[in-house]
């Protein structure tokens, strides 16, 4: 289990701006650099570009300093249980990372600094797992497919692919969800296909077939209402492409959860 001691994000500092500490801070820490930096991990000062990540584990050396002045990170400081194995979930200690979306990584270290000042009994377990979770995805390996998309495309796919199956409705086409990524129609199917491994369209009907299973099993929305919901102009598109997706119609798929709930007792399915 981790716990953490300190989190700074988006720290400025002006002049000759150095960390210098031969054996560690005393604990682990994680540093991104939103500036150029120089950094030295054993084998002299290299320069390392924004955006750029490393995780020292505990005693290591911590060296790091501004290029020209400005420096500008994001760092945090933690702990771990003894039982917390250094080479656990594949965590790429001591090693300069360079990782394909820096947002996520962000909007983890976001949620890390509000989780801290929570009320909640367990927030400690929340930090731990989110710190967990930020560490594996600075430390994943890209795929060979991943890898090969442009750099510029993958976070804004990837983004835009959260956001299809988060509110399905508001894309009715693979041409609108092109547009918002600002790509033509076929660079954009390829990029997706490549970088997911499932072609747009179908991931599409997808997002919408998802979020019709949860309005029909958990809401008592009227068919009509419910395609509306999932971007269909009509319900009996909805319901013959539901049909093809499921086996069911929407009725059926209605019907079924609705039993098979009151079989199990809950109070919720009349």
């Amino acid at each position: 289990m981790y716990e953490l001691h300190a989190i700074g994000l988006n720290m400025r500092h002006t002049g000759n701006f150095v960390i210098d500490r031969p054996k560690g801070s005393g604990d682990m820490l994680l540093i991104i650099y939103k500036t150029d930096a120089l950094l030295d991990l054993g084998g002299g000062p290299e320069p390392v570009p924004p955006d750029s990540a490393v995780i020292f584990p505990l005693g290591a050396k911590q060296y790091y300093r501004s290029v020209c002045g400005s420096f500008v990170n994001h760092f945090m400081h933690f702990g771990a249980e003894p039982t917390e194995s250094p080479a656990a979930d594949g965590i790429a200690w001591g090693r300069l990372l360079s990782p394909e979306n820096i947002k996520e990584a962000e909007e983890l270290l976001s949620m890390i600094s509000r989780e801290q000042v929570s009320p909640s009994t367990n927030k400690g377990a929340y930090i731990s797992m989110l710190i967990r979770l930020l560490l594996m995805k600075l430390s994943e390996h890209p795929g060979r497919a991943a890898r090969s998309v442009a750099q510029a495309h993958y976070a804004e796919l990837s983004g835009l692919r959260a956001e299809l199956y988060s509110n399905a409705g508001q894309f009715s086409s693979v041409q609108e969800l092109s547009k918002r990524a600002h790509l033509s129609p076929s660079h954009f199917q390829q990029l997706y296909k490549q970088q997911f491994g499932i072609s747009c369209y179908e991931d599409l009907l997808s997002a919408k077939v998802r979020a019709a299973q949860y309005y029909l099993g958990s809401t008592a929305l009227s068919i009509k209402e419910i395609a509306a919901l999932c971007g269909y102009s009509n319900d009996i598109s909805f319901m013959h492409r539901f049909k093809q997706r499921t086996g069911l119609t929407p009725s059926e798929y209605r019907k079924r959860i609705v039993n098979g709930a009151a079989e199990k007792g809950c109070p919720d399915a009349r």
